[in-house]
């Protein structure tokens, strides 16, 4: 069985009866496979421990809200779109807006489909303009949803050809909020990441396949905070667009989509001074190094890879590509944890000359389309199913 175990040998490991064990299976908490016998199942010991580890440690305070989902599959060391992994999906040479599709599991669309209506292009710039010219880029992408979606005639459309029709909009909205870093104007329409690089940067404009690769490996991600703040909003029933500033909104927090903003500080620094005085800077800042180590992917994240070696392969600045190179060695000898994909989109951004923020803003708007998959399958659920149930720890009633 390849090291695998029986549903028996998975019940003991965890102190339940076999009929447990299959009930978590069903809710999303433990995989299976079928056994060469094609009767019964199979499981990764691994991740049987992992789950008896997070039964015993269980604590007040800890929300663990297990949630059934055909999205996306994680595990460490592998991802996969609705079961395609992510090196068959680049393999095959699907961008952007194909793996939109195919996590909203409809047909792929042609160009004319993805495009936004002039009227709503004018409002969403018209906005863009009123904010102030130090806003970041998640801050306008925000604002951008939340204009779309109050010109979009169709928003309270939940079902699955609707909440795609709405989301390449939002996407394409979201684009068109962030300014255009030459001269000359970008272009409106897929494919998404061309129009993106050129609001970014201005540096070899050929170059913006490499920013597809990011937002395909970046799509989805399984159960991230801001996917669940996701789902928590489409159990409400809230539109396509509340759905995603709900998770824009924990985006925006320090903690969750701006790590590659701290690679991109790190890399800076060792351009002018060195890598090993950008690591020593970074831990004693942080006691961490930024895009190392997963709370998931403990032998490696397989997305670093995959982006990594195609920016090395590319025909950005052979002196950053340089830097790039030397920070990834040193972080690789440190013992710190294998990098993550916040590291090499850290590393794209930065040596293709984009601003700090850029990470954030091309996580932000690639995994909007991973938002609205998972919002669409909780306006299949059973609504408001989410209901944490609260500890009182104040004082009592009329106490003094």
């Amino acid at each position: 069985m390849n090291g695998r175990i029986t549903a028996i040998q998975a019940a003991q490991r965890l102190g339940v009866k076999r009929e447990t064990v299959y009930a978590y299976v069903s809710r999303g908490l433990l995989g299976s496979e079928r056994a060469l016998d094609g009767k019964t199942s199979t499981f990764d010991p691994a991740e049987v421990d992992r789950l008896r580890r997070r039964r015993t440690r269980r604590r007040p305070g800890h929300l663990d809200v297990p949630i059934a989902t055909a999205v996306t599959e994680v595990a460490d060391g592998r991802v996969g779109y609705r079961g395609t992994p992510l090196p068959t999906i680049l393999e095959n040479g699907a961008g952007f807006e194909e793996v939109a599709a195919l996590l909203w599991q409809v047909p792929p669309d042609g160009s004319p489909q993805w495009d936004i209506p002039r009227s709503t292009r004018t409002i969403v710039r018209r906005v863009a303009r009123a904010l102030p010219a130090e806003v970041g880029g998640v801050t306008r992408v925000m604002s951008a949803v939340v204009a779309a979606g109050a010109a979009d005639p169709f928003s309270a459309n939940l079902t699955g050809s609707g909440v795609a029709a709405t989301g390449r909009l939002l996407i394409l909205a979201a684009v068109e909020s962030l300014s255009t870093a030459g001269d000359r104007p970008a272009p409106a329409a897929s494919p998404v990441a061309r129009s993106l690089w050129a609001r970014l940067t201005t540096e070899v404009p050929d170059e913006w396949p490499l920013l597809d690769t990011a937002m395909v490996l970046l799509a989805d991600h399984g159960l991230a905070t801001s996917t669940l703040a996701a789902r928590l909003a489409a159990s409400t029933r809230a539109a396509p667009s509340a759905v995603v500033t709900a998770a824009l909104g924990v985006v925006s927090g320090s903690l969750h989509g701006g790590a590659s903003r701290l690679v991109h500080r790190m890399l800076a620094t060792a351009h002018t001074e060195g890598p090993p005085r950008a690591v020593r800077d970074s831990l004693a800042e942080f006691s961490r190094l930024p895009g190392v180590g997963h709370v998931i992917h403990r032998s490696g994240d397989p997305r670093f890879d995959l982006l990594h070696s195609r920016l090395m392969d590319s025909g950005l600045d052979p002196d950053r590509l340089a830097t790039v190179t030397a920070v990834v060695d040193l972080v690789d000898g440190a013992d710190a944890g294998p990098p993550n994909v916040d590291l090499a989109l850290g590393s794209l951004t930065w040596a293709a000359g984009m601003g700090p923020d850029a990470g954030e803003t091309v996580f932000a708007v690639a995994r909007m389309a991973g938002w609205l998959a998972h919002a669409v399958e909780e306006y299949d659920s059973q609504p408001l199913r989410f209901r944490p149930q609260g500890r009182y720890v104040g004082p009592s009633p009329g106490s003094s």
